[in-house]
């Protein structure tokens, strides 16, 4: 289970982060500001959630597969945002499909979440007539939630989580966060803060606040380091209130560890960062 745990944590966040940047295109987050309209634009940049829920049909009580998919479609705005931002989404759906078949087919679908719950219930339609006497623990489950945490006339930041079951000792949930810039790029962090050595003294000093970890090194409390020091966490985006930025389950420690949400507020970072993403007065 760790193993697959692993692939669906490497597959949806760094396999999606590749994919985004070869096309180029009342919680820690508060709420998120509309932007102004940009030149050349008849509309501000707008989400407009949809879903898709499906439930599997002739199956005995709680072993039914559900599925429960809400994500959001960009509408207005500069087209190369809007484009990237809808992508990255329709990516994002597709690469969940990989969670139970590495080699599922990620070519662009005219409704990617649609696809992905068709797959997932035949899939689990096919592991019941596989293993008739699976039970109740048979009852898989895909579910996602899509949400803008930030939006300025720079950047947009989205947060999108996902979790399921689909066998084995336990299930997962993973926590994406990404930020673009006004043309669409999908920001990495150190695009967002250039200083990464000041960086990273602030990441690991909050990372310890926030665990309630002792003097001791980061290796000698069991966690996975890079050179001796703690890596950055593979999602990071900004918000209202300052640079949020999330470890998942498995990504540093053990899956019993569970996942890290750090805030570095503005007041600790707005100098690190690149001047066009720091907050204007």
């Amino acid at each position: 289970m760790m193993t697959k745990y692993l692939s669906v944590l490497l597959l949806l966040v760094g396999g999606l982060m590749f994919s985004c940047q070869s096309k180029q295109g009342a919680n820690a987050t508060g709420a998120a500001e509309t932007p102004a309209p940009q030149a050349g634009t008849s509309q501000a940049l707008a989400f407009q959630p949809q879903s898709v829920v499906r439930r599997q049909e002739n199956c005995p009580g709680d072993s039914c597969a559900t599925v429960d998919l809400q994500y959001l479609v960009a509408r207005g705005g500069p087209t190369p945002l809007r484009d990237s931002l809808n992508q990255y989404v329709q990516d994002f759906l597709l690469r969940l499909q990989l969670t139970n078949n590495p080699d599922a087919d990620l070519s662009p679908q005219e409704n990617a979440a649609e696809a992905v719950a068709t797959v997932f219930l035949q899939e689990q339609a096919a592991f019941r007539k596989e293993f008739p006497d699976a039970g109740a623990r048979a009852g898989w489950y895909l579910k996602v939630a899509m949400e803008p945490v930030h939006q300025t006339p720079a950047l947009v930041s989205l947060q999108l989580q996902s979790e399921g079951y689909s066998g084995g000792a336990h299930g997962y949930a993973v926590t994406t966060l990404q930020s673009f810039d006004s043309t669409g790029h999908a920001l990495r962090l150190h695009e967002l803060a250039p200083d990464t050595v000041q960086l990273r003294k602030l990441v690991e000093q909050e990372f310890r606040n926030v665990r309630q970890l002792g003097a001791e090194s980061f290796e000698q409390q069991g966690f996975y380091t890079q050179n001796g020091h703690l890596p950055f966490p593979q999602n990071a985006a900004l918000t209202p209130k300052g640079l949020l930025l999330y470890y998942n389950a498995y990504e540093v420690n053990a899956y019993a560890f569970g996942p890290t949400q750090l805030l570095l507020p503005y007041a600790q970072i707005n100098q690190l960062l690149a001047p066009r993403f720091r907050p204007q007065p």
